[in-house]
């Protein structure tokens, strides 16, 4: 059984917040104006691999397809990292270092899947708890059940958070939001509506917790897109756009890399190094 239900309720007491949300639909002023003296000063630092932090971007673990990689291998990409000496951070450390313009003293890199497969609960978690590493895990919403033998469920979901893995937003149902988008009816826009805002408020309502972060299904966004999910309320959202996250850019959105079942352990850690 999905979420229909605790949609619908939602979704009747937001009315107000939807009127609101489809009102700012086109808003595009929402970023902030840099002191120029700051940019200035930011622009003569000398960037160094401190100053970056890639973003490691997994799927499924033991499943198929070309995103999902075999928990041997994904446990010896974890122990190359650590035998490198790369640290592995939370998105909410990352983010501070971020809002301080502050650079690492050691190399550090973030972990985070997407999606929500059932192999979340049986293979992350308990690799979570051995390497005691902090990850994140982006989920779609109506990808979560009440009750399931395939995929996760919603106490599942509660036990992964209490195990070193924090529940972020990958939307509601997974569509590609860049094509909702450019519909621009009133039909598309309360999709958006729903996969941007109402997704984030079920995760909340369930988790007992807020929802900070929101990454885009299939790596897909506009400038649009992206100010959207500031008024949504996310404090940053994710692509899978390549490239490290530099912590004195105030970037909203970060960049992460994919990681596919063919790469060798080398490549991973070229990635990180």
């Amino acid at each position: 059984m999905k979420l229909d239900n605790i949609v619908i309720a939602v979704s009747i007491s937001s009315v107000v917040m939807v009127l609101a949300y489809l009102l700012f639909y086109y808003k595009t002023d929402a970023y902030v104006i840099n002191n120029q003296a700051d940019i200035k000063h930011r622009e003569n630092i000398t960037i160094t691999r401190l100053h970056k932090v890639p973003i490691i971007l997994y799927h499924n673990i033991d499943g198929k397809g070309s995103y999902s990689i075999s928990l041997k291998k994904i446990k010896n990409q974890f122990e190359l990292l650590k035998k490198h000496s790369i640290k592995v951070i939370s998105l909410q450390t990352l983010e501070s270092h971020i809002n301080l313009h502050n650079p690492f003293n050691q190399k550090v890199v973030s972990i985070t899947f997407d999606d929500g497969y059932r192999s979340m609960y049986t293979k992350l978690m308990p690799l979570a708890d051995s390497f005691n590493l902090p990850f994140t895990l982006f989920v779609y919403t109506d990808n979560i059940y009440y009750k399931s033998k395939n995929n996760l469920t919603w106490e599942m979901v509660k036990e992964l958070q209490n195990h070193n893995i924090d529940i972020q937003c990958h939307s509601q149902s997974h569509p590609d939001l860049v094509k909702l988008y450019n519909k621009r009816t009133m039909q598309s826009k309360y999709e958006l509506y729903r996969e941007i805002y109402l997704s984030k408020k079920i995760l909340e309502l369930y988790l007992q917790k807020p929802i900070y972060y929101f990454a885009f299904p299939y790596g897909r966004y506009t400038v649009e897109l992206t100010e959207l999910c500031r008024d949504a309320g996310y404090k940053r959202v994710f692509s899978t756009d390549y490239g490290p996250n530099i912590v004195i850019h105030d970037n909203f959105c970060l960049r992460r890399h994919h990681i596919k079942s063919n790469y060798r352990n080398e490549k991973v850690l070229t990635i990180a190094w």
